[in-house]
């Protein structure tokens, strides 16, 4: 799994980042192709402080709206990390595809990848609904 270039610029915050790292060092045994999209992002990425995150970007725990480039419907889901998933609450794990490539998105942005079957996909960032940090949130 790969992610399809150009890709927008992202933004993380210092406390994603770092926690990112270390969950892909720990997946990547089991996920070797999302462990190896998250750090591509993360080497990527701005890196700023979570106080300087601008209210726009996907950060973790962000509730946010998406559609796929393929189908007219958007999606809401809140962006968590593995042990947090519940599909049936809408809490997705960063360590899905989609998942790893919201992260750090701007309201606007659209990024694609390959899936392992050689298959495509593209999503658009429409809204951050939700940021932790927006609302002095910077424990989560």
């Amino acid at each position: 799994m790969s992610f399809v270039d150009p890709r927008p610029a992202i933004t993380l915050t210092e406390t994603d980042a770092d926690r990112l790292l270390a969950l892909s060092g720990q997946i990547r045994p089991r996920q070797p192709g999302i462990a190896g999209m998250l750090e591509q992002e993360i080497e990527r990425a701005s890196i700023v402080v979570p106080q300087q995150v601008p209210p726009n970007v996907v950060t973790m725990n962000s509730h946010v709206v998406f559609g796929y480039e393929h189908s007219q419907r958007s999606h809401w889901l809140t962006l968590v990390y593995p042990g947090e998933a519940d599909l049936d609450l809408a809490k997705i794990a960063v360590t899905t595809p989609v998942g790893a490539a919201l992260i750090g998105l701007r309201e606007g942005d659209s990024i694609g990848w390959t899936l392992a079957s050689g298959e495509q996909r593209r999503i658009t960032l429409h809204k951050v609904a939700y940021q932790p940090e927006r609302v002095g949130r910077y424990d989560l």
